[in-house]
């Protein structure tokens, strides 16, 4: 029960500080859960966000190139010279890690006339253009009408089998994650600005408290 409640408030209230030697931040990408540590007493006082992230580039086997991004309570970690301080983490927070894929640049036209390539060659539909609070809207309607119930129904009645169990958990967090990347896509830049962000950070929070829900069901406290 301890580890869950530090993991659910980033707080340190829950620590023994006098058997402490490290401070240690959950970070969860996918199904696994990596635990980086620093010097007692550094993340909330001197840790950046680029020691988290080249720390947990390290943890994840990947060059420190790479691109991920780092959430934590509805806020994107992607100032590399902030504090993790301003974030309020400290130790025992749990973050979220998503590791971008490279994606493959299209291959080149065939050869050939220009002018039989543009006469046989069909135009591509248009993309339909979606606003950010619809998008947020139908992120939030998806959750609520297809994931939550899958979730009740895992927290309910959790396969007694630990592999199928586990299975399980890795399914509904991955249909989570993919619908905070949709999130994480949303365009926060135009006249309401303000408005979309507000409404992506009460709603990425809610993935984030439906994760925990998931991970209290695969390893029971």
């Amino acid at each position: 029960m301890k580890r869950f409640l530090k993991s659910v408030t980033g707080s340190s209230l829950f620590d023994d500080d006098e058997s402490r030697t490290e401070d240690v931040v959950y970070v969860q990408q996918g199904a696994k859960t990596y635990s980086i540590n620093f010097p007692k007493g550094e993340v909330d006082t001197k840790t950046t966000v680029k020691d988290l992230r080249l720390s947990v580039l390290d943890a994840l086997g990947l060059s420190h190139e790479h691109s991920i991004k780092l959430l934590f309570s509805g806020s994107h970690l992607k100032d590399d010279a902030a504090l993790l301080k301003d974030f309020k983490v400290k130790h025992g927070a749990k973050i979220l890690c998503m590791a971008s894929k490279s994606k493959l640049a299209p291959p080149p036209s065939a050869s050939g006339s220009a002018g039989s390539s543009s006469r046989n060659t069909p135009e591509p539909p248009k993309k339909k253009i979606i606003p950010p609070m619809e998008k947020i809207e139908l992120v939030r309607k998806h959750i609520t009408g297809a994931v939550l119930p899958l979730v009740e129904a895992f927290e309910a009645n959790p396969p007694e089998d630990q592999a199928k169990r586990r299975d399980e958990h890795h399914r509904l967090s991955e249909t989570v994650l993919g619908e905070m990347l949709k999130l994480d896509s949303v365009d926060v830049d135009g006249d309401d600005g303000a408005e979309v962000r507000k409404k992506r950070k009460v709603m990425v929070k809610e993935l984030h408290a439906i994760l925990e829900r998931l991970d209290k069901v695969d390893k029971p406290v």
